[in-house]
Order: C-alpha cells, then sequence, then structure tokens
C-alpha cells in the first residue's frame, strides 16, 4: 500500500516476512506477490456477516455476546487507524470491532471463523500479533486503551435440526495487548527491506518451485 510517498506495512504484511524473506522484500520492492492459489471465501463471508450483525446493534452489544463481554461498541466505529514511522514507512490496521469500556477504553475486537472447536486450543501467535498490532495503532493515535482484545470464534455446531438454522458456537478469548512487541517487529521489516535481497526461508514452496524451474532452464 502506497500513501503519501511512504511504504505502509500492515499486519498481514509483516506476517510475510516470518513465512519467506524474500518473497516479503519482493512483494514490497518489486511488487511481486506470492500466488494466491485457490482458496475458500467463506471466511470473509462470515466476516462480513458478523461485522453487518454487531453494527446491526451499536452501540449496545448483540445477544451473540451479551453477558459475555462488558461495555459498548463504538459509536460511530472507527475501523483503519494510520501511524507514521519515518518519511518512508507508515503502518495501518484496520479494526473488525472495537469495545469501549465504563472508562472510556478503547478494546479492540477480531472476529475468527473456525474449521474446528476452538475452545480449549491454543492461540496462534499470528492471533496474538493481530492483538498487539491494534494496541499499537490505537496507542500511537492517541486513544486511551485497555491494554487487551478480544477474538471471538464462530465454529458451526452439530445438529439433526438444521432446517431450523445452523448452530453457531461463539468462544471468546482474551488477550493483553503487547505494543511493543509490533514495534520490534516493524523495526525488523524495514531492517530487511532497507537491505538487499534476503535469502528465501527453506520451506517457502514458491521459492524452491522457482528455483527449481530456474536450474532446470540453465
Amino acid at each position: 500500500m502506497s500513501k503519501d510517498g511512504r511504504i505502509w506495512l500492515s499486519h498481514s504484511g509483516i506476517e510475510g516476512l516470518s513465512r519467506c524473506p524474500r518473497c516479503f522484500w519482493l512483494a514490497y520492492h518489486k511488487g511481486i506477490r506470492q500466488p494466491e492459489g485457490i482458496v475458500s471465501r467463506l471466511a470473509n463471508r462470515f466476516d462480513t456477516v458478523l461485522k453487518n450483525y454487531f453494527n446491526s446493534f451499536r452501540p449496545d452489544l448483540p445477544p451473540m455476546v451479551e453477558g459475555k463481554l462488558e461495555g459498548k461498541l463504538q459509536d460511530p466505529f472507527v475501523e483503519t487507524y494510520f501511524v507514521t514511522i519515518d518519511n518512508k514507512y507508515g503502518f495501518y490496521g484496520k479494526l473488525d470491532e472495537c469495545l469501549v469500556s465504563k472508562s472510556q477504553e478503547l478494546i479492540p475486537i477480531d472476529f475468527k471463523t473456525s474449521s474446528s472447536d476452538p475452545r480449549g486450543k491454543e492461540t496462534l501467535d499470528a492471533y496474538q500479533a493481530q492483538i498487539d498490532d491494534y494496541n499499537f495503532i490505537l496507542k500511537q493515535n492517541n486513544k486511551k486503551i485497555a491494554g487487551w482484545g478480544y477474538l471471538i470464534y464462530v465454529f458451526p455446531d452439530h445438529s439433526k435440526y438444521l432446517h431450523k438454522g445452523f448452530p453457531m458456537i461463539v468462544h471468546i478469548v482474551k488477550l493483553i495487548g503487547k505494543p511493543q512487541n509490533t514495534a520490534k517487529r516493524i523495526a525488523q521489516a524495514i531492517t530487511v527491506l532497507e537491505g538487499k535481497m534476503p535469502l528465501s526461508n527453506k520451506d517457502c514452496n514458491f521459492c524452491s518451485w522457482f528455483d527449481k524451474i530456474q536450474s532446470e532452464l540453465e
């Protein structure tokens, strides 16, 4: 993303660095991105449905999470925040939803559509990083934050009464936000981008495929 002449990093962009430094570097320097392949759009549809559902009750909490969360929904809801890092780089993020506590502290919410029962499972590092990032962008925009965030998992349950509607398990996970970790990830990403093209991750299927093709053509 380019805005005001800066290179704008994001959570999903920096996550690419952990998967493969070379692919990350190529995406930002050359606009060459990993092929998407065949993916399901169902999760995106769930996100849209959930966002519309929450928005229809704003500023009150919808029945789905009533009694499970405290506070009100931010009204009006501000989705996107930008943070200027320096003259060349910036960082931005988009919240799925935002809760406001009784003391007017902002608490970011991220929706997760799970293909398996999320209860009792460890939180993925990438999901923790999202809550870190949300707290970072809110804090850098001089917002009062509570210091944590919520993941709201939605998982379809089994039922012999599907003709009456899909039963959904709603599982909420509270995570402490660590914005200092986001600052470190941004600094690391900038260091990589300011250097020469790095080596690829040995487990990167895209780079290994390209290297094999290139060796066959030589």
